[in-house]
């Protein structure tokens, strides 16, 4: 048995730090909000009949049958477990905040009203919630490498940019695929990585993210052309992730090169 369990240990550490690696800490922060919305649901659904004249109970009732406030909170609870795993998951940090702050200020208006007379103790609490909510949604999303075409997962080359396009950053397999060395790259407009006919393209990307705070390519695979610094291209396959700070926007991209052959110039 205790060798049963040495062995098993480090393959559960194992398997969890590779989740943790997919999912990253938005991941992570989704999956325990999606777990906690679970386990409100069920408490809101299997209440026992002498509770349900509690305050608090009483209190959400005279707004929606508890059935009605379990199955949100389910839903809520299901969208973030399934989003967890994405690329983008914005829509479940969404929908988890405004129920959060919708909560929150439930019980607070039930103090004024006197439904719950202690109801702003906990209107307080999952209003700090939401707003914790909010605050990782601005987190960097995970970026997955093991779905690009081709290769190994460490072999992808890792780019992070500013809302201007320069290079921020540039680890050894970016040097490696593109040919320039980080103290070359960094600092450079990625402009460096691709053909010229393909830059005016990029520059309105860069401006129509900076002016709707949107980027309709975020977390998808995208097909390019990329330059090497010998002036040779090459098929690639690009994903790219935007997001938000006071400093501005800053993009991660996960850049790898499809099939062997070169790309002839249109």
């Amino acid at each position: 048995m205790s060798n049963r369990a040495a062995v098993g240990t480090p393959l559960f550490r194992r398997t969890i730090a590779r989740v943790l690696r997919r999912i990253g800490r938005r991941g992570a922060s989704l999956a325990f909000v999606g777990l906690l919305s679970m386990a409100i649901a069920a408490s809101l659904a299997f209440v026992p009949a002498d509770q349900r004249v509690a305050p608090g109970y009483a209190m959400l009732a005279s707004i929606a049958p508890l059935t009605v406030w379990a199955l949100v909170w389910c839903a809520t609870g299901a969208l973030c477990l399934v989003q967890m795993f994405m690329r983008s998951d914005r829509v479940a940090f969404a929908a988890a905040t405004a129920l959060l702050m919708m909560y929150g200020l439930v019980y607070l208006l039930s103090t004024f009203t006197g439904v719950n007379p202690r109801g702003w103790v906990g209107g307080a609490v999952w209003l700090a919630f939401g707003g914790w909510i909010a605050l990782i949604a601005t987190w960097p999303e995970a970026v997955v490498v093991s779905r690009f075409p081709g290769g190994r997962a460490d072999a992808a080359a890792v780019i992070v940019a500013d809302g201007a396009g320069v290079i921020q950053s540039w680890n050894p397999q970016a040097a490696t695929l593109f040919g320039w060395t980080i103290d070359e790259a960094v600092g450079r407009s990625l402009t460096i990585l691709m053909p010229p006919r393909f830059r005016g393209q990029h520059a309105a990307g860069l401006a129509r993210v900076g002016s709707t705070g949107r980027s309709e390519l975020a977390g998808r695979d995208i097909p390019l052309v990329g330059l090497h610094r010998d002036g040779s291209e090459f098929a690639i396959a690009l994903t790219v992730n935007a997001w938000h700070s006071d400093d501005g926007v800053t993009y991660t991209g996960v850049v790898r090169p499809v099939g062997g052959g070169s790309v002839q110039p249109e």
